[in-house]
Protein backbone atom coordinates (compact mmCIF):
# COMPACT_ATOMS: atom_id res chain seq x y z
CA UNK A 1 0.00 0.00 0.00
CA UNK A 2 1.46 3.11 -0.55
CA UNK A 3 1.84 5.98 1.77
CA UNK A 4 -0.46 8.75 0.45
CA UNK A 5 -3.61 5.74 0.61
CA UNK A 6 -1.71 4.42 4.29
CA UNK A 7 -2.34 7.78 5.19
CA UNK A 8 -6.00 8.41 4.57
CA UNK A 9 -6.77 5.20 5.99
CA UNK A 10 -5.22 6.32 9.17
CA UNK A 11 -6.87 9.78 8.73
CA UNK A 12 -10.28 7.69 8.65
CA UNK A 13 -9.58 5.91 11.59
CA UNK A 14 -8.55 9.17 13.99
CA UNK A 15 -11.95 10.06 13.19
CA UNK A 16 -13.55 7.31 15.56
CA UNK A 17 -13.53 7.08 19.34
CA UNK A 18 -9.97 5.88 20.13
CA UNK A 19 -9.43 2.48 21.52
CA UNK A 20 -7.39 4.03 24.29
CA UNK A 21 -4.68 6.38 25.27
CA UNK A 22 -1.38 6.74 25.75
CA UNK A 23 0.96 8.75 28.28
CA UNK A 24 4.04 10.26 26.01
CA UNK A 25 6.09 12.83 25.71
CA UNK A 26 6.50 14.16 22.34
CA UNK A 27 7.90 17.84 21.09
CA UNK A 28 9.31 18.67 24.39
CA UNK A 29 5.08 18.19 25.90
CA UNK A 30 4.17 15.00 28.01
CA UNK A 31 0.14 14.07 27.50
CA UNK A 32 -2.36 11.49 26.66
CA UNK A 33 -2.17 10.72 23.49
CA UNK A 34 -5.10 8.06 21.70
CA UNK A 35 -4.39 4.85 20.46
CA UNK A 36 -6.38 2.79 17.87
CA UNK A 37 -7.02 0.05 16.25
CA UNK A 38 -4.87 -0.09 13.01
CA UNK A 39 -5.32 -3.28 10.32
CA UNK A 40 -1.77 -4.21 10.27
CA UNK A 41 -2.62 -4.06 6.32
CA UNK A 42 -2.06 -0.47 6.70
CA UNK A 43 1.50 -0.42 8.60
CA UNK A 44 5.02 -0.74 7.53
CA UNK A 45 8.00 -1.27 8.93
CA UNK A 46 10.59 1.05 9.66
CA UNK A 47 14.10 -0.57 8.31
CA UNK A 48 16.00 1.22 9.78
CA UNK A 49 14.41 0.14 13.66
CA UNK A 50 17.70 -0.34 15.64
CA UNK A 51 16.57 -3.76 16.56
CA UNK A 52 17.62 -4.69 13.46
CA UNK A 53 20.21 -2.47 11.97
CA UNK A 54 23.05 -5.07 11.10
CA UNK A 55 21.13 -7.14 8.88
CA UNK A 56 19.39 -4.58 7.30
CA UNK A 57 22.88 -2.30 6.79
CA UNK A 58 24.74 -5.65 5.88
CA UNK A 59 21.79 -6.83 3.22
CA UNK A 60 22.02 -3.26 1.27
CA UNK A 61 26.06 -3.63 1.30
CA UNK A 62 25.80 -7.01 0.14
CA UNK A 63 22.16 -6.38 -2.34
CA UNK A 64 19.88 -3.48 -2.96
CA UNK A 65 18.32 -0.74 -0.69
CA UNK A 66 14.83 -2.41 0.92
CA UNK A 67 11.80 -1.02 0.60
CA UNK A 68 9.36 -1.91 3.37
CA UNK A 69 6.08 -0.89 1.16
CA UNK A 70 6.41 -4.04 -1.22
CA UNK A 71 5.54 -7.11 -0.36
CA UNK A 72 9.55 -8.16 -1.14
CA UNK A 73 10.95 -5.56 1.57
CA UNK A 74 8.26 -6.75 3.73
CA UNK A 75 9.27 -10.23 3.89
CA UNK A 76 12.95 -9.47 3.79
CA UNK A 77 12.35 -7.42 7.38
CA UNK A 78 9.66 -9.91 9.04
CA UNK A 79 12.59 -12.76 8.57
CA UNK A 80 15.61 -10.08 10.00
CA UNK A 81 13.23 -9.45 13.13
CA UNK A 82 12.00 -13.11 14.09
CA UNK A 83 15.37 -14.09 13.59
CA UNK A 84 17.32 -10.93 15.64
CA UNK A 85 15.54 -12.81 18.64
CA UNK A 86 13.82 -15.95 18.11
CA UNK A 87 13.37 -18.01 21.16
CA UNK A 88 11.98 -14.66 22.81
CA UNK A 89 9.65 -14.08 19.39
CA UNK A 90 8.34 -17.66 19.72
CA UNK A 91 7.26 -16.98 23.04
CA UNK A 92 5.63 -13.53 22.82
CA UNK A 93 4.17 -14.62 19.42
CA UNK A 94 1.86 -17.56 21.60
CA UNK A 95 1.35 -14.71 24.57
CA UNK A 96 -0.10 -11.95 21.49
CA UNK A 97 -2.19 -14.86 20.41
CA UNK A 98 -3.76 -16.13 23.79
CA UNK A 99 -3.58 -12.47 25.29
CA UNK A 100 -3.87 -9.66 22.29
CA UNK A 101 -1.37 -6.95 22.60
CA UNK A 102 -1.21 -5.47 25.79
CA UNK A 103 1.78 -2.79 25.02
CA UNK A 104 0.69 0.05 22.51
CA UNK A 105 3.08 1.07 19.69
CA UNK A 106 3.55 4.15 18.15
CA UNK A 107 3.03 5.14 14.09
CA UNK A 108 3.78 8.32 12.28
CA UNK A 109 0.68 9.17 10.09
CA UNK A 110 1.17 7.30 6.95
CA UNK A 111 1.74 4.42 9.04
CA UNK A 112 5.59 3.40 9.64
CA UNK A 113 6.14 1.84 12.93
CA UNK A 114 8.19 3.67 15.07
CA UNK A 115 8.02 1.86 18.35
CA UNK A 116 6.88 -2.03 18.17
CA UNK A 117 8.24 -2.99 15.10
CA UNK A 118 8.51 -6.21 16.36
CA UNK A 119 4.81 -6.52 17.64
CA UNK A 120 3.82 -5.41 14.50
CA UNK A 121 5.56 -8.31 13.22
CA UNK A 122 4.03 -11.12 14.78
CA UNK A 123 0.39 -9.88 14.59
CA UNK A 124 0.81 -9.81 10.33
CA UNK A 125 1.94 -13.75 11.01
CA UNK A 126 -0.93 -13.97 12.49
CA UNK A 127 -2.97 -11.73 10.23
CA UNK A 128 -2.56 -14.63 8.25
CA UNK A 129 -5.28 -16.57 9.66
CA UNK A 130 -7.47 -14.23 10.87
CA UNK A 131 -7.85 -10.40 10.39
CA UNK A 132 -5.03 -8.71 13.15
CA UNK A 133 -4.76 -5.00 14.49
CA UNK A 134 -1.90 -3.15 15.69
CA UNK A 135 -3.12 -0.98 18.61
CA UNK A 136 -0.85 2.30 18.83
CA UNK A 137 -0.61 6.11 18.94
CA UNK A 138 -0.93 7.85 15.47
CA UNK A 139 1.44 11.10 15.35
CA UNK A 140 0.71 13.77 13.32
CA UNK A 141 3.71 13.60 11.45
CA UNK A 142 5.43 11.55 8.90
CA UNK A 143 9.38 10.63 8.86
CA UNK A 144 10.58 13.19 5.88
CA UNK A 145 8.06 16.20 7.54
CA UNK A 146 9.89 15.55 11.01
CA UNK A 147 12.93 13.40 11.19
CA UNK A 148 14.68 14.54 14.21
CA UNK A 149 11.70 14.85 16.41
CA UNK A 150 10.91 11.38 15.46
CA UNK A 151 14.53 9.55 15.58
CA UNK A 152 14.02 10.84 19.10
CA UNK A 153 11.07 9.52 20.44
CA UNK A 154 11.93 6.37 18.71
CA UNK A 155 15.60 6.31 20.26
CA UNK A 156 14.24 7.12 23.67
CA UNK A 157 11.42 4.38 23.61
CA UNK A 158 13.85 1.68 21.74
CA UNK A 159 17.29 2.45 23.32
CA UNK A 160 16.30 3.93 26.55
CA UNK A 161 17.88 2.02 30.06
CA UNK A 162 15.45 -0.50 30.58
CA UNK A 163 14.57 -1.37 26.51
CA UNK A 164 18.38 -1.65 25.46
CA UNK A 165 19.33 -5.12 26.85
CA UNK A 166 16.59 -6.78 24.64
CA UNK A 167 18.64 -5.71 21.55
CA UNK A 168 21.81 -7.22 19.93
CA UNK A 169 25.52 -6.17 20.94
CA UNK A 170 26.50 -3.93 17.96
CA UNK A 171 23.06 -2.41 17.35
CA UNK A 172 23.82 0.76 19.93
CA UNK A 173 27.03 1.56 18.45
CA UNK A 174 25.49 1.94 15.04
CA UNK A 175 22.80 3.80 16.80
CA UNK A 176 25.14 5.95 17.69
CA UNK A 177 26.57 6.90 14.19
CA UNK A 178 22.96 6.83 12.57
CA UNK A 179 21.97 9.91 15.43
CA UNK A 180 25.72 12.08 14.70
CA UNK A 181 24.88 11.72 10.61
CA UNK A 182 21.05 13.49 12.09
CA UNK A 183 22.61 16.00 13.54
CA UNK A 184 22.18 15.02 17.11
CA UNK A 185 24.75 15.95 19.27
CA UNK A 186 27.08 13.68 21.26
CA UNK A 187 25.15 15.02 24.41
CA UNK A 188 21.88 14.50 23.12
CA UNK A 189 22.58 11.14 21.67
CA UNK A 190 23.59 10.53 25.57
CA UNK A 191 20.14 11.78 26.69
CA UNK A 192 17.93 9.31 24.19
CA UNK A 193 19.76 6.35 24.82
CA UNK A 194 20.35 6.87 29.23
CA UNK A 195 23.79 7.59 28.85
CA UNK A 196 26.68 9.94 29.94
CA UNK A 197 28.15 11.71 26.81
CA UNK A 198 31.82 10.40 27.44
CA UNK A 199 30.02 6.73 26.88
CA UNK A 200 28.90 7.87 23.23
CA UNK A 201 32.09 8.87 22.23
CA UNK A 202 33.61 5.58 23.84
CA UNK A 203 31.16 3.90 21.58
CA UNK A 204 31.68 5.70 18.21
CA UNK A 205 35.34 4.91 19.11
CA UNK A 206 34.64 1.46 19.52
CA UNK A 207 32.56 1.18 15.86
CA UNK A 208 35.19 3.15 14.06
CA UNK A 209 37.68 0.01 15.15
CA UNK A 210 35.06 -2.19 14.51
CA UNK A 211 35.18 -1.00 10.65
CA UNK A 212 38.86 -0.87 10.52
CA UNK A 213 38.83 -4.39 11.08
CA UNK A 214 35.87 -5.13 8.99
CA UNK A 215 37.55 -2.93 5.98
CA UNK A 216 41.02 -5.10 6.71
CA UNK A 217 39.28 -8.05 5.94
CA UNK A 218 37.18 -7.50 2.94
CA UNK A 219 33.83 -6.97 4.56
CA UNK A 220 33.11 -3.56 4.71
CA UNK A 221 29.62 -2.33 5.75
CA UNK A 222 29.13 -6.30 6.84
CA UNK A 223 28.19 -5.91 9.83
CA UNK A 224 26.20 -9.11 11.03
CA UNK A 225 30.08 -10.51 10.88
CA UNK A 226 30.57 -8.67 14.07
CA UNK A 227 27.63 -10.89 15.81
CA UNK A 228 28.56 -14.11 14.14
CA UNK A 229 32.40 -13.81 15.48
CA UNK A 230 31.15 -12.48 19.17
CA UNK A 231 34.23 -9.81 18.12
CA UNK A 232 32.38 -7.31 20.27
CA UNK A 233 34.47 -8.17 23.84
CA UNK A 234 38.18 -7.36 22.02
CA UNK A 235 36.94 -3.97 20.80
CA UNK A 236 35.48 -2.97 24.09
CA UNK A 237 38.21 -4.15 26.21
Amino acid sequence: MEAKLREEKLKELTENEPYATKDMTYKNSTEKLAVYQIPVDYLVFNQYNGRIGTYVKTYEKQYVSIDPSTKEGEKIIVDFLWKSKKKRNEETLKDIADKGQLEYGIVTKDGVVIDGNRRCMLLKKLNKTSPTYFKAVILDDTLESNPKEIRKLETIYQMGVDEKVDYNAIEKYLKCQDLLSDDFTHEEIGNMMGEKETKIKEYLEILELMEDYLKAYGYEGMYTRLDEQTVEGPFVD
